[in-house]
């Protein structure tokens, strides 16, 4: 006869048992309405922020173009004083223009008259003088002399003026003036000054 324990033995050990899974626990819901009022609220601070951004442009443009306006008036203003300034500079050279030649003229003026004084200061005895025609750089005179000694003492005097160099004879012949045999002499000079001379303008 065939005997079946169907009881667990003492000797083996207990199986143990598995452990059910814990179950997640749930997140933290806001209701609804929280939600939305947060929403709203951010929505609130970037319409406000986007706002104060904008008034803040706004018044910075108008404050430029105020200054834009200001700087525009002034530069009307200072254009009228160009206009004034270049009309008087304007006229400025015109006058300079004008008073160029006057100057050059006063020049030519003194300048001869220092040359004709050297010239009435050196002409010997017995010697005149019948034409002159001075130029500013350039003398050509004619005379009438009493000896051919005189016409050479005349054109060292001359030359030992500051005014008065390259004298040449280029005529000279007899002539009777009253009974009287004279020489009768064509002179030719360049005149200028070569050097500074004091008192000459």
């Amino acid at each position: 006869m065939i005997k079946i324990n169907l009881t667990p033995s003492a000797k083996k050990g207990r199986v143990p048992k598995r452990k059910a899974p814990r179950a997640a626990r749930p997140g933290i819901k806001l209701p609804a309405i929280q939600t939305t009022l947060i929403y709203i609220i951010g929505i609130v601070v970037v319409v406000v922020i986007a706002g104060a951004l904008y008034f803040i442009q706004v018044n910075q443009i108008g404050s430029l173009n105020r200054n834009i306006t200001q700087l525009d008036a002034k530069l009307e203003e200072l254009k009228v004083y160009k206009a004034t300034v270049d009309s008087l500079e304007r006229r400025e050279r015109e006058l300079a223009g004008l008073i160029a030649p006057i100057k050059e003229l006063n020049k030519n003026r003194f300048f001869i008259a220092h040359v004709l004084d050297e010239i009435a200061g050196r002409i010997p005895e017995f010697t005149w003088l019948s034409s002159l025609n001075i130029t500013q750089a350039n003398m050509n005179l004619q005379g009438i002399t009493a000896s051919n000694l005189l016409v050479a003492e005349f054109m060292n005097r001359l030359e030992e003026s500051p005014y008065v160099y390259s004298v040449d004879l280029t005529v000279l012949e007899k002539k009777t003036v009253e009974n009287e045999e004279m020489m009768q002499f064509t002179l030719t000079a360049n005149v200028g000054v070569t050097t500074p001379i004091k008192g000459l303008q």
